[in-house]
Parts: structure tokens; C-alpha cells; sequence
């Protein structure tokens, strides 16, 4: 007979992590947690590149998958693989969003999703080593510090002054309410090492006879009975097994959720019989709605002496409202410093040891992609569709960000130190045409060996849709995901619930779109979604939580 565990959660990222820490803290549970990529308990033995806070890691635990950017244009998609999911391998920045996003989601029938609401489980998650009072949290699992300006990198003060004398306000604290301006972004690190959900979250309860972690344990698809969820089947040492779970949460982000749920038999059904899934459950809306972070890089040669090896990746962010929007915050830039060190290709690219990169990113897309199914094979990479900059909107925002990054990047603070602006030329800047072109040409993304070349790629915070449900947003959740197959975005549909109990789906995909990271605002709905019961049907229409108290 196949092992039978209370509750099963796919992928061991920022939030299956964090869900099997905080199940598991129920001695009667037994849970199960599995992880396609490496686990590693022994914390003394992490390799650099995860442990590294002051870096990114894109390659030696990366899934290598490529998505299309913009039609016709491949690039690489980097998706964490190893305990802890891209929470180990990303540029730790841990900033909420804004209360609007929130309260917009509250205001659309959520009730319990306010931002007042969600406040005390932004603070239970954290421990904040800079800010006390209403706004920040103290002894959470994960560390929030904000660099010191005796610690910023001189490019990195150089970032601010230049944002300060083009009249953007300072920013003390990105995770207070009113936040907007350049400051030092408050990130998830010890020192210089990286507090990943693996760190802060598992670490603490792996002596727990009632949690099994198991890595290297890749998902084939999840086996039902009827449309009840009732166990997995995967790939673990080389051999096929089930294992069977009253209960399977899935979180494993958006790319790999929906094509785990697609090839479970979930999902469209012409899509299912094209690439021959037996169908179990006709669900329009998995694999729709992928929304991505566009974003483009301004490349600069710094003079002699400016950034030397070992220097962090980033320290400082500009939050603003662009030309225009309605919706506070929707940009983002920061300063990059790339070493040749960590990113080789700059020898080739640029002939040059160190480059400083300015980055513009929009946090509140329109444009919309997919992920669909090239095979019924699980070996298979999906066929990912960012499809980026397909609304007129996010391309005049981008255009807009350009051209104010610009204006920093040639404004006296860091003109003084830059020895040559390589890209984009003043010419393609200062002409709207050859601007939009620029922006559509793509490129491959992510820090800190992407985002090298010409055109707007993505910051690889991706969400998209699982299945159908009401809506429970304006736009798809930035952590991940967030589905409203039938009903169009904004139309709001009365709560419906349904017993059997099956099949839960986290990662934060019910969360609002924010303007900001997809780290903590992920960690703070696992947070409450642990102290919640998701009634649902294995794969119904409609998925709903019902508060309970914490």
C-alpha cells in the first residue's frame, strides 16, 4: 500500500516552505513535503550561492526553462530549484505593496483581506532589526534589515543623490503605508547571508517526527478519484511511486502549479485532448492570466575605482507613480553593480571587469500570458507565453520609465563617475518610435548574469492562473497567482462552498497585485492562509477560505 500522509504540498518555496513549517506544528498532522530540486539540512553545508545574500543565484539552481518574452523572442525564465524555491535564489528584497491593493481586494467581496487586516500577519512572519511600532514586526522566522548608508556601496549613494536632486522624495522605509522615494530596501538577511523560507521557516522544524522533507522528488501529477484529489504520483530516486494524502496543497509557483494541474487532467479541455491528457475536470482558466514584471536596463562603464568584487548586488530602490497613473507606485528602479566575477559574460559583452545598471520595472502590468502544455511528458518544459508589453499601457509606462532613468543615469551624481553610457544611445531615448522598438526587442532577465542586452525583459516574479474561481481581484496576484476564468476581472461573485476537501492550492495566487516584491506578501498569506480552512473540492469552480482565529 502507497504511504498516506494527512496533507501533501508540492514545492518547498517561498510558500510550501512556509506551509509545512506552520502545519506541522500540529503533532497530530502528518506532513509531507516535496521538492523537485536539492534539499539541504545541514545548513553548514548550503553552497555559497544560496547562502550568498549580498547576490542572486540564476544557474546552478535554476530549472533553465525559456518563456517568449514578446512573440518570436525566447529568453530564459530563472524559477528556483532547491528547498526554499526562488526565495534561495532571488535578490531578497522583502517589501509589501501598498495598503490600496489590499483594501481593493477586500472591497471586491473578500471580506477579512483589507490591509488593516492583513497587517498582523505581515508582522508575525517578520522580525525587524531597524523599525518597531504599528507597521513592523518583531521575532517572526525571517529577518528584515535595511542597509545603513555607512554600508552603501558608493554607486548605491550616488543612486540616491542623483533620485534626490531630480526632486523624488526619500524613502526611510518601504513597508510603512505612506512609502515612496528611493531608500534602502528592507531585504530578508542575516548579515550577508540569505534567509530563505528554508532557512528561516523549515530549519527550526525539521526535528519534527511528524514533517518529512523529501528533495529530488519531481511531480508527475496529482491522481484523483472521481474530481477528489486523493494523492500524487512521483518520481523520486528514479523510480515512480504514489504517495496518497487526505489532503494536497499545491504550491509550486506559477509556472509549475498549472502544469502540474494540466497534466493531473485539469484544465482546458481542448487543450487536454490536444496534447493527450485524459480530461478530469474541464477548468478554462488554468495556465491563463500570466502576468510578468517587465523590465529594461540602462548599462553603464563606471571609471576606475567606483565598484570593486564583492560589493552587493543592489541596496537602494525607487518607488513612484508614473506619468499619469492612477495607481500609486507602479515603478520601480534600482542600481545594479555587476561583477565579471559572477557574471563572466561581461567580458564578452562589454570587455570590462564591472558595469553598473540601472533597472526600470513595471509593477502593475496589464499585459497578460499563458502557460499551456507541450506534451503530456513531464520532462517536458511547458510552453510559457510572457507575452510582455501587449498593452498600450504598460508600454507608455515603460517608456516613461526609460526616459526618467535617463535623466538619473546622466545627472551629476553618477556622470561624474561614469566612464561610458552603453546603452540604450541618448538618440533611441529622446524619439518615441525608436524607443518603443528598443522596448520590444527583449532580452534575457533577471539578475545578476541577464539583463544584458537591448529591450525589456522580466524581473521573474511570475503569477498566473490554477483554476477557476471568483474573482477576487482586479488583476492577477503579483506573488503568484489569482483566477477568474469565467467572470471578467472585477465582477464580483457570492462566496460558495463545497464539501470535499481536497485539494488546496497556495503560493499566494489569491493574493492582489501589488507594486512590490513576491516575498513577503507570499509568506504573509501562507502565514494566514495556516490559521484558515480552504473548504474545496478537489478541483471545483470556486475556492474559498473561511477565516478562523489565529
Amino acid at each position: 500500500m502507497p504511504p498516506t500522509y494527512d496533507t501533501i504540498i508540492i514545492g518547498a518555496g517561498s510558500a510550501g516552505a512556509a506551509m509545512a513549517a506552520r502545519l506541522s506544528e500540529d503533532p497530530e498532522r502528518t506532513v509531507l513535503l516535496l521538492e523537485a530540486g536539492p534539499d539541504y539540512p545541514d545548513l553548514n553545508a548550503l553552497p555559497e550561492d544560496l547562502s550568498l545574500g549580498t547576490r542572486a543565484s540564476l544557474d546552478k539552481h535554476d530549472w533553465h526553462w525559456m518563456g517568449d518574452a514578446v512573440p518570436g523572442r525566447a529568453v530564459t525564465y530563472p524559477r528556483g530549484k532547491v528547498t526554499g524555491g526562488s526565495s534561495a535564489v532571488n535578490g531578497i528584497v522583502a517589501i509589501r505593496g501598498t495598503p490600496e491593493d489590499y483594501d481593493e481586494w477586500a472591497k471586491l467581496g473578500n471580506p477579512g483581506w483589507s490591509f488593516a487586516e492583513c497587517l498582523p500577519y505581515f508582522r508575525k512572519l517578520e522580525d525587524d532589526q531597524d523599525f518597531g511600532g504599528d507597521f513592523h514586526g518583531k521575532g517572526g522566522p525571517i529577518p528584515i534589515v535595511r542597509w545603513r548608508d555607512d554600508e552603501l556601496a558608493p554607486i548605491q549613494e550616488r543612486f540616491r543623490q542623483a533620485c534626490l536632486g531630480l526632486g523624488y522624495p526619500r524613502s526611510e522605509d518601504h513597508n510603512v503605508p505612506e512609502a515612496s522615494g528611493v531608500g534602502a530596501w528592507a531585504m530578508n538577511r542575516n548579515g550577508t547571508v540569505r534567509i530563505s523560507t528554508a532557512i528561516g521557516y523549515l530549519a527550526p522544524a525539521r526535528h519534527r517526527l511528524n514533517l518529512t522533507i523529501r528533495g529530488n522528488a519531481h511531480v508527475h501529477r496529482i491522481l484523483f478519484e472521481g474530481t477528489r484529489a486523493t494523492g500524487v504520483e512521483v518520481e523520486s530516486g528514479g523510480e515512480l511511486q504514489r504517495v496518497n494524502g487526505t489532503e494536497i496543497i499545491l504550491a509550486a509557483g506559477a509556472l509549475h502549479s498549472p502544469a502540474i494541474l494540466l497534466r493531473s487532467g485539469v484544465g482546458p479541455r481542448a487543450h487536454l485532448a490536444d496534447v493527450g491528457v485524459p480530461l478530469v475536470h474541464d477548468l478554462p482558466g488554468v495556465g491563463e492570466n500570466l502576468k510578468e514584471h517587465p523590465s529594461v536596463v540602462l548599462l553603464a562603464r563606471p571609471k576606475e575605482g567606483l565598484i570593486a568584487s564583492g560589493q552587493p548586488l543592489q541596496q537602494m530602490g525607487l518607488r513612484y507613480t508614473s506619468t499619469g497613473s492612477d495607481e500609486a507606485n507602479d515603478m520601480q528602479m534600482y542600481m545594479w553593480s555587476q561583477d565579471a566575477d559572477y557574471t563572466p559574460q561581461l567580458r564578452f559583452i562589454a570587455d570590462t571587469q564591472f558595469l553598473f545598471m540601472l533597472c526600470v520595472t513595471l509593477q502593475r502590468p496589464k499585459s497578460a500570458g499563458s502557460v499551456r502544455l507541450a506534451s503530456a511528458n513531464p520532462e517536458d518544459q511547458p510552453l510559457i507565453d510572457i507575452n510582455l508589453l501587449a498593452e498600450e499601457a504598460d508600454v507608455e509606462r515603460m517608456a516613461d520609465g526609460v526616459r526618467r532613468a535617463w535623466a538619473i543615469l546622466t545627472a551629476g551624481p553618477i556622470a561624474e563617475v561614469t566612464e561610458e553610457v552603453l546603452g540604450p544611445p541618448q538618440q533611441v531615448v529622446e524619439n518615441d518610435e525608436m524607443l518603443r522598438v528598443f522596448l520590444g526587442k527583449g532580452f534575457a532577465p533577471g539578475p545578476p548574469r541577464r539583463h544584458l542586452q537591448d529591450g525589456a525583459g522580466q524581473r521573474c516574479h511570475g503569477r498566473g492562473r490554477c483554476a477557476r474561481e471568483r474573482p477576487r481581484a482586479r488583476r492577477a496576484a503579483h506573488c503568484r497567482c489569482q483566477h477568474h476564468a469565467e467572470h471578467p476581472p472585477g465582477e464580483h461573485e457570492p462566496d460558495r462552498h463545497h464539501d470535499r476537501r481536497a485539494h488546496r492550492r497556495f503560493h499566494a495566487r489569491q493574493v492582489v497585485i501589488t507594486p512590490g516584491f513576491t516575498e513577503a506578501p507570499e509568506q504573509r498569506y501562507v502565514y494566514r492562509s495556516s490559521t484558515c480552512v480552504f473548504l474545496t473540492a478537489g478541483v471545483t469552480d470556486y475556492y474559498r477560505c473561511a477565516l478562523m482565529p489565529a
